[in-house]
């Protein structure tokens, strides 16, 4: 894959929308924004997550901003009202921390790889994906709050299976690779050039990582790419523009989102407005510095830098991000949008 200049034009919410790819989540919400006649309707939709924000220590707001913690769940064949119960199968393959600084210019995007080894809260040290699993959205919005040391104001989880369906909304989205990945172990492959995903196809590329050299930091980073692809087939497809497809996408992401039930449509919405006021070239993606992989009880881990993170995330609180990311080379930046 290789990193391109984007193409300018398209208008403000075009290149807010393809720039500001964070999440299903954050996609979903943004959409909102355009779709106010119907935003009742899709709240309704919209599970939310009992108890899902741990008790609010760590710095105070004035210092650190607004953090929400961003969740993708590999969750798969498992009732609506059982999606986010703790104690389950699923882990999460997703983890991020959208910040909004106190000023309102500037938005970063913090992928943490779900491989890091790492402390969780009343169990053994572990991959933090499996937070996850032992107890839900709490546990894990606990474990990166304990682990970056700042407070978290939301929690957005969104279920891979409802980011396939959004993807089929969209009519599927076109991605461009310079080389060709192949996963032996699954026979999964991508050839070279111009590839058509629909949700299937999307789904198993975003959680590929065996055929790639980086492995899961590779596969946060083709999350973003990924993710800005889909934004852009929102826009250039003319789903924004047509009723019929937005409420099919509106429809398909309401369902799959789970937020914190402190999270009300007034700051969905809020979310939405300050995205747009930001505007594209402020927004920040950084993979959290990570140390060598390691073999741990049979399991392939991620073993922390504790010294880059701590830097990072003492980075973040004093209102330096900028400059830190800036000064260590830290954003990650893959485009794979097809050439013109």
């Amino acid at each position: 894959m290789r990193s391109r200049s984007r193409r300018a034009g398209g208008g403000r919410l075009r290149r807010v929308l393809v720039r500001l790819g964070v999440a299903a989540a954050v996609l979903a919400v943004s959409a909102f924004g355009v779709a106010v006649w119907r935003a009742d309707s899709y709240d309704r939709r919209i599970q939310r997550l009992p108890g899902a924000l741990p008790d609010r220590a760590a710095r105070p707001a004035a210092e650190t901003g607004q953090n929400w913690l961003l969740l993708g769940s590999d969750l798969r064949g498992v009732p609506a009202r059982d999606k986010w119960r703790p104690g389950g199968r699923a882990h999460a393959d997703t983890i991020m921390v959208l910040h909004l600084p106190p000023d309102e210019r500037q938005a970063y995007v913090i992928s943490i790889p779900r491989d890091l080894w790492t402390d969780i809260p009343g169990h053994p040290r572990a991959k933090i994906n499996t937070a996850f699993a032992h107890g839900g959205p709490r546990l894990m919005a606990q474990t990166v709050q304990q682990l970056a040391g700042i407070r978290l104001d939301h929690v957005v989880a969104v279920d891979f299976a409802g980011f396939a369906r959004m993807t089929d909304a969209l009519g599927g989205v076109d991605i461009y690779l310079d080389a060709p990945i192949h996963d032996p172990s699954n026979g999964w492959s991508w050839p070279a050039g111009r590839n058509h995903l629909d949700g299937a196809r999307a789904l198993r590329f975003v959680r590929e990582r065996k055929g790639l050299s980086g492995s899961d930091v590779d596969r946060v980073k083709r999350q973003h790419a990924f993710l800005r692809a889909m934004a852009g087939k929102a826009i250039d497809g003319g789903t924004l523009r047509n009723p019929v497809k937005l409420d099919a996408f509106l429809r398909a992401a309401s369902e799959s989102v789970a937020v914190d039930d402190r999270t009300g449509l007034g700051a969905l919405r809020s979310l939405a407005l300050r995205l747009a006021r930001i505007g594209p070239d402020r927004v920040t993606f950084v993979t959290l510095p990570t140390g060598p992989s390691a073999w741990i009880d049979g399991q392939n881990v991620l073993l922390p830098d504790r010294r880059r993170g701590r830097e990072l995330f003492d980075a973040l609180a004093a209102g330096r991000l900028r400059e830190h990311v800036r000064r260590h080379g830290l954003a990650t930046d893959i485009d794979l949008s097809p050439p013109s």
